[in-house]
């Protein structure tokens, strides 16, 4: 489970406390309390969420007990080929359109980028994105129309074809 969900939750932690050693701390301080109280604690409905919720806690109580304010970074990235290609429309993506998408993911504004990849890559619903990052889900639909738009202006109408 932990090798699973590492990179997916350093991302999210780092976008919170911005830096990568810090989001490695967290996340390694997440698992390490959820191994310790095993005994204590009910295995969660939805694993994926429930450590998202405590990736983003942890995060935030480590920022207050060294004095920080939450910011958000530009410089903070996201690989989308970070994991094997799941479907047959996944594989027919050249890596020369991969690094096309990547770019088009890296150039939108942190709060839409971090929505779009929760949802995205993620695969958590518009409800639990809102909740994790204090958002109505109205304002998680509007952020995901606009990443949606902005990507595929980004990447012209070939896309829209190479899918068809």
């Amino acid at each position: 489970m932990m090798k699973e969900f590492t990179p997916s939750l350093t991302y999210f932690a780092g976008s919170i406390a911005g830096n990568e050693a810090e989001a490695e701390e967290i996340v390694a301080d997440v698992f390490i309390k959820i191994w310790q109280q095993r005994q204590q604690t009910t295995a969660p409905n939805d694993v994926r969420y429930y450590l998202f919720k405590a990736v983003k806690n942890t995060a935030l109580n480590y920022l207050k007990r060294n004095g920080r304010r939450l910011t958000h970074h530009n410089e903070w990235q996201i690989q989308v080929s970070k994991v094997a290609p799941q479907n047959p429309q996944d594989l027919m993506i050249s890596k020369e359109r991969l690094h096309e998408i990547n770019a088009a993911i890296r150039s939108l504004p942190p709060r839409c980028r971090q929505v779009f990849i929760l949802v995205k890559e993620e695969g958590l619903t518009y409800e639990q994105v809102a909740t994790l990052l204090d958002l109505s889900k109205a304002t998680v639909n509007v952020q995901m129309t606009l990443a949606l738009k902005k990507i595929w202006t980004a990447l012209g109408t070939s896309l829209q074809y190479s899918y068809s």
